[in-house]
């Protein structure tokens, strides 16, 4: 069930109605939980035996762990929790790639083991719920919450289905304090949650769709293209996959908050960060956080010296890659993160906090931020590169293109691409996007000049502006939708691919 098709729309409604007749907390629990179970069988089928699977079994070793009488034995269930758990998404996600990586050590050896690939489906959204049941558990066992008494309300945790496809990863004493009380819809709500998913839909369907045919003309066969050509294409994929995901989230965002259940925002500003640990404390931060607490600090975090320290963070961004998929591009993107990660640290120990150098020379203070940040994302969208693509060769060869720049204007695009361009802006969209470059060029120019217009643009980007929208008068805040709702109709392609996050 995509939510932007007439059954979700017919669903959502239903489920608010019911929510808003039934005003006791228990009932609207059950109501919320059914639909959240319902939405999750009609998207992904008989694999909702698996989510009630992960959702008893941590229920169960939650209680377990917290009515252990020693130590031990609560290690004991949290490891047989543990490993219950991560057997499923190891299973659908990981069995064949574990078994291409035997096939590939076996190989040279002239050893046949012959074990089978075989043809799994990956269950939608199990990275999300399984590591949201994996924060219960741990949870109870550090003793930061106590466990749930009533099932039905641990499995509505679970299986909310805003959050349940694609995130954000949430943690039970999140969510959990908010049962206590019944939720009603009100005007504050509609006109918030409305907003806020109406938003999500314009960066889905207007910016990351848009970008996806040039993205996906050029990454195809990216030894067709020079590096200008690489370079948009990461410049395009970067956009796609923030407004993408950040769309899917504002969405979920703006459904939790209609039904008066709120969600932990996943993003602020990413591409403003002026080094990498910021980008990671602005991207996908409820993964960022849970990578943080559950795996960087037990390995010991920056606690047991320097050289431990940098393992523990590129080791954390090693399963950080590898948890978003099974394919080496994927294990090298996060590992190259943990690099970054911590190259920033070492240089922050001699008290350098931009990214990568300290410059030896006088800047004015808002050129040397613009540098910055410039720098950082030089970084971060080279990494999008080996997130994007898969063949070893192509990779190779792409990041190369980006990093040694062969400056050949000359050699003209493949046809397809011009028509793909062509298509997606069309020829007034290609006039608007110069005078937007050039409108870029001089906003950066006044920032880099004017403290005053630095600080504007400042607390432009400070304000949250779907909430200052949800705020004005209801007849400004019609218009603001109006026009959302003209972009929408007006830009949406023709076409449009799942959310990328839905194959995590």
């Amino acid at each position: 069930m995509e939510f932007n098709s007439i059954e979700f729309f017919i669903f959502f409604l239903t489920v608010l109605i019911l929510i808003n007749y039934l005003r006791k907390a228990y009932l609207q629990q059950t109501i919320l939980l059914g639909a959240s179970y319902l939405f999750y069988q009609a998207t992904s089928n008989y694999f909702i035996l698996l989510l009630l699977f992960i959702t008893i079994i941590s229920f169960q070793s939650g209680k377990a762990i917290y009515l252990a009488s020693n130590q031990v034995r609560k290690k004991a269930i949290l490891t047989i929790a543990l490993i219950s758990l991560l057997i499923p998404l190891g299973f659908f996600k990981y069995y064949n790639f574990g078994i291409e990586i035997i096939n590939q050590i076996t190989l040279p050896l002239n050893v046949s083991l012959n074990i089978s690939f075989l043809d799994l489906i990956l269950p939608i959204g199990i990275s999300f719920f399984t590591f949201s049941a994996i924060s219960y558990v741990i949870d109870i066992y550090r003793g930061t919450i106590q466990p749930e008494k009533k099932f039905y309300r641990y499995a509505l945790f679970v299986s909310y289905f805003p959050h349940l496809l694609a995130g954000p990863i949430v943690r039970a004493s999140q969510f959990l304090p908010q049962m206590k009380k019944s939720v009603s819809l009100n005007p504050d709500n509609i006109k918030t949650g409305v907003t806020i998913m109406l938003w999500g839909f314009v960066k889905k369907f207007v910016i990351a769709d848009n970008c996806a045919p040039i993205v996906d003309a050029i990454f195809a066969n990216p030894t067709d293209f020079t590096s200008p050509y690489i370079i948009i294409g990461t410049i395009f994929f970067g956009i796609q996959i923030y407004f993408d995901f950040s769309g899917y989230i504002d969405i979920a965002l703006g459904a939790a908050e209609l039904i008066g259940l709120h969600l932990p925002k996943n993003f602020f500003r990413p591409y403003l960060s002026k080094n990498p640990t910021e980008f990671w404390s602005r991207w996908n931060i409820t993964l960022s956080s849970f990578i943080k607490d559950y795996i960087y600090i037990p390995l010991g975090g920056n606690r047991k010296g320097k050289i431990r320290t940098y393992f523990n963070l590129v080791f954390s961004m090693l399963l950080c890659g590898l948890w978003h998929g099974a394919a080496w591009n994927f294990i090298l993107w996060g590992g190259y993160h943990g690099v970054l990660l911590s190259i920033h640290k070492f240089l922050s120990k001699w008290g350098v906090s931009s990214f990568p150098i300290k410059f030896p020379f006088s800047l004015n203070g808002n050129f040397r931020l613009f540098i910055n940040i410039l720098i950082t994302q030089y970084f971060i969208f080279l990494g999008w590169i080996m997130f994007r693509v898969g063949n070893l060769s192509d990779l190779i060869y792409s990041v190369n293109k980006f990093v040694l720049f062969d400056f050949n204007f000359s050699r003209p695009p493949p046809i397809f691409l011009i028509k793909t361009m062509i298509g997606v802006i069309g020829t007034p969209g290609l006039y608007i996007n110069i005078i937007i470059v050039i409108a870029f060029i001089i906003v950066i120019t006044l920032l880099i000049h004017n403290d005053y217009f630095m600080e504007k643009v400042t607390r432009i980007l400070a304000t949250d502006w779907t909430r200052f929208i949800a705020s004005l008068q209801l007849k400004y805040w019609i218009v603001c939708l109006s026009i959302m709702i003209f972009i929408l109709l007006s830009l949406t392609p023709g076409s449009s691919p799942v959310f990328i996050y839905y194959q995590f």
